[in-house]
């Protein structure tokens, strides 16, 4: 296990050698997106394990290379599971469905990763560890950081903890039917493209101002 130390020193050498580098959990998807800027990779794929379950509590917290197949094995000995059921099977980690927030069918009756993870730990591209969230399911309302870090494709930090809210296997798709929401298909991901130019520079600009994380992933909205 890599941990938050480890991490925050790869992304301070970056910024001392005035480098840049790729994010990559399992490294099955490095083509999405526009070509990244960067020769370094960032492996996040041994940075696993559960970090913390409490099954009474619904949550689970997890080391960002966690795969979905040991959250579902971890959490099939209780009856539970977490509705995130993206493209690319269980063999996927929890970081990279997080930070592109990617999604399946299961969205349809219970959201997309905006609605399933509770808390996170980030290393900004500062080398700052952050924590946003928590462990519980209410937490203090505030300044969202953990929806941000959602969907950004790590061009805002490095996910490298995450807390995600439990459900019970009892509670099957056809028991809660009438939850169902209008996807425009059963599965999809928060397209790695730049909505807000503004926005999006003063966002970069507060939490990776040196451009070390996964420069160049985002897109100009055509």
């Amino acid at each position: 296990m890599r941990g938050d130390a480890e991490i925050s020193a790869a992304v301070r050498e970056a910024i001392a050698d005035r480098s840049a580098l790729r994010i990559v959990g399992r490294g099955t998807w490095l083509d999405a997106g526009a070509p990244v800027a960067a020769r370094t990779q960032l492996v996040l794929s041994d940075d696993h394990g559960i970090v913390a379950y409490v099954p009474d509590d619904l949550t689970i917290t997890v080391r960002a290379g966690t795969t979905l197949r040991e959250l579902d094995e971890t959490l099939g000995a209780h009856d539970q599971w977490i509705a995130l059921d993206p493209e690319g099977g269980t063999d996927v980690t929890i970081g990279a469905t997080v930070a592109t927030c990617s999604y399946g069918p299961a969205a349809a009756f219970f959201g997309t990763p905006r609605d399933q993870v509770l808390g996170m730990t980030v290393v900004l591209g500062t080398g700052d560890v952050i924590r946003a969230g928590g462990r519980v399911v209410k937490n203090v309302a505030g300044f969202d950081l953990t929806r941000l870090m959602i969907g950004a494709w790590g061009t805002l930090g490095v996910i490298t903890e995450v807390t995600l809210r439990v459900r019970s296997r009892s509670m099957r798709m056809d028991s809660v039917s009438h939850m169902r929401r209008q996807l425009p298909q059963s599965h999809g991901y928060r397209r790695p493209e730049i909505v807000h130019d503004r926005l999006s520079a003063a966002l970069m600009q507060r939490f990776d101002p040196h451009h070390v994380l996964n420069p160049g992933i985002m897109e100009a909205k055509s």
